[in-house]
């Protein structure tokens, strides 16, 4: 089991790595990759919702798309504009051969849980992806020019140059996902992109890019709700995808990566609600849901019907449980990357956060009757939950005793002796 654990680790640290990728380096000190990758997937979802698309091949797209952002810590940036239109189809088979590559190579270092990464030939729906990276980025630097960086002024003028080009060139192919470009890129024209069904979905986008997860209290990386989303993501898709080839699972891949790509939408307010205030006791229960209640509704006025359907559905069913256990997981998977990754002892505190209460919600696992192999889910749980106690009790044992006492020290140890030893004790 130790295995899955630390290829669960491994790519949640490549998905760090690369969100430290910059995008528009001349002018922007602070979005990045993959934050104008998930604006452009919310974009790409939102549009093939509302042509009611449902094609295989552009979920398909999407998932390679998400995948694909792991690569850019390792790479850098690979957008380039090729000049010359006749050596852009070279560049992008080398581009292509290259990320092929580099997935090999991060599958060499993991055991179990593999990316699937495949070679996709370029369609309509890889086209639609780049489509939104452009009006991602042309969101992006209006956003950088609304904060007065006023060296965005020349790059957005230059991209409304290019999209007055593109217009005509979408307006020429006259097919429902060009129409649907020209209809965007006209409202960018005409000033009236905000008016848009669009707008408000990139908004919220970038406002959870700027709410962060756990305070960032005396954290060396910082996480927010949209990169927290994304990694969420990647690591249901890796991970569902190995229980439906290896244990004859059916999760619906497709469903499962909408669901998380939207699953904390519900923080966009500005400040994510810590899960030991919500869960404190009945009354902080009652509150929040009533607080989440009012925000749910003017969150449905800017996203829509059927992306705030997946949002207030994400934790149904058995895609649901599945990446809402990874999402427990990770978020204390956080303290050993802080202690055991990037040596941050004074993160050890923060292990008086792992409450076994919060995994003894996933009993639920009994009342989902069509996921296969249960005992598999269970026993992956409660290793990782002993996994990360045990190494950051055992990091540092001098550090250790500045946060907490002997008593407390010797019942964290308990804690996990009685666990390995009984694991009927655990989600007990």
């Amino acid at each position: 089991m130790e295995e899955y654990i630390e290829d669960l680790f491994k790519i949640y640290n490549s998905s760090i790595d690369s969100y430290n990728a910059k995008i528009l380096q001349r002018i922007n000190s602070k979005y990045t990759i993959i934050d104008k990758a998930m604006l452009a997937t919310y974009l790409y979802i939102r549009i093939l919702k509302k042509l009611k698309i449902e094609e295989k091949v552009s979920k398909n797209v999407l998932k390679n798309y998400l995948l694909k952002q792991i690569i850019y810590g390792e790479t850098g940036n690979l957008a380039l504009e090729i000049a010359d239109k006749s050596r852009e189809k070279v560049y992008k088979e080398v581009i292509e051969k290259l990320i092929t590559d580099k997935f090999e190579y991060k599958n060499k270092i993991i055991s179990k849980l593999k990316y699937n990464y495949t070679t996709i030939e370029h369609n309509e729906y890889s086209e639609l992806i780049d489509f939104c990276e452009s009006i991602s980025e042309y969101y992006i630097v209006e956003k950088i020019l609304r904060t007065g960086n006023t060296e965005a002024k020349q790059v957005l003028e230059n991209k409304k140059e290019i999209f007055k080009n593109k217009t005509k060139e979408f307006k020429g192919k006259d097919t429902k996902l060009d129409n649907e470009k020209v209809y965007i890129l006209e409202a960018i024209a005409k000033n009236r992109f905000d008016k848009t069904e669009y707008a408000g979905l990139l908004d919220i986008a970038l406002n959870l890019k700027d709410v962060y997860r756990y305070s960032t209290f005396t954290t060396t990386i910082p996480e927010n709700v949209l990169f927290h989303q994304y990694t969420i993501a990647t690591t249901s898709i890796i991970f569902a995808e190995y229980l439906n080839n290896e244990f004859k699972e059916n999760f619906d891949i497709a469903l499962l990566m909408e669901r998380t790509l939207f699953h904390d939408f519900g923080e966009y307010k500005g400040n994510e609600i810590v899960t030991q205030v919500k869960y404190y006791n009945e009354d902080t229960i009652k509150m929040f849901k009533e607080i989440e209640e009012i925000d749910e509704k003017e969150l449905q006025s800017k996203v829509g019907d059927e992306i705030y359907n997946l949002i207030i559905t994400a934790k149904d069913g058995k895609e649901g449980y599945v990446f809402d256990l990874l999402d427990k997981i990770l978020g204390i998977a956080k303290i050993w990357i802080e202690v055991g990754y990037m040596h941050n002892y004074t993160y050890l505190k923060a292990i008086c956060a792992i409450y076994q209460e919060r995994f003894k919600r996933f009993l639920k696992l009994e009342k989902i009757d069509d996921i296969k192999n249960k005992e598999f889910l269970r026993e992956f749980l409660r290793n990782s939950y002993i996994y990360i106690k045990e190494h950051t009790i055992n990091k540092d044992k001098e550090i250790l005793k500045q946060y907490f006492t002997e008593d407390d020290i010797k019942e964290l140890n308990e804690e996990i002796k009685n666990i390995t030893e009984k694991p009927e004790c655990f989600l007990a």
